[in-house]
Order: structure tokens, then sequence, then C-alpha cells
């Protein structure tokens, strides 16, 4: 069984993300760590506006440039011992004209519009 959660990020009130994130155990994301990776995730969909989980874990870090989403998504895991993945995401930004989507096709869940959602471990 897998504990999930729900992590909120607002700039500027402009722009809001949600990031379901999952974990083994219901231990690891009671962990500093794991709440510092979502809250990071949630700012980096707010930076970045991918367009999918896979664009998402190819970007170089808003937090730190030298390391990927992917890595450190990785780097977290091992220091869990856990099986972390990001499940699904929506991001709104007022800033959009009226009438064009803000968010991937298919929200809230642009892992389904790539097929399954990523996993990196």
């Amino acid at each position: 069984m897998s504990a999930r959660i729900i992590e909120s990020y607002l700039h500027q009130r402009r722009v809001g993300v949600l990031v379901e994130i999952s974990a083994e155990s219901d231990f690891a994301p009671l962990t500093d760590e794991f709440k510092t990776f979502a809250r990071n995730v949630a700012m980096q969909i707010a930076a970045m506006s991918p367009t999918s989980i896979s664009e998402l874990l190819q970007q170089a870090s808003v937090i730190d440039p030298e390391v990927s989403v992917a890595r450190s998504l990785e780097l977290l895991a091992r220091k869990l011992r856990e099986h972390i993945r990001i499940v699904r995401y929506v991001r709104w930004d007022t800033n959009s004209p009226l009438g064009v989507a803000t968010e991937p096709p298919r929200s809230p869940a642009p892992a389904l519009q790539a097929g399954r959602s990523v996993d990196a471990a």
C-alpha cells in the first residue's frame, strides 16, 4: 500500500499548483526531506510550466540548477529507502488569456497525457 500526499503552492496569488506524490510507507511523507521535496516540486511546476511528468523530471531544478528533478527524486528515494513517484499535478495561471487552456489536457492528471505515470527511484 502506498501513502500519497498533495502539496500546494501559490506564487504571488497568480499561479497555483497542486502536485500529488506517493511513497511506499506512511512514514516517508512525514519526514522533513519528503516535505521539502514536495514543496520544491510544486515550485518547479509553477516556475517552469512542464507539460508532462516526463518533461518535469528532465528539467534542471529551480532550487539547484546542477541537479535535475529526476536526480533529486532518486536521491530522496535512496535516502528514505522508499519507492517515491510524482503521481500527477495541475497548474493554473491567471495571467493566461481567457479561453486559453492553462493546464495540460485531461487535467488534473498530465501523467495520463503520456499514457502512464513516470516512476523514478
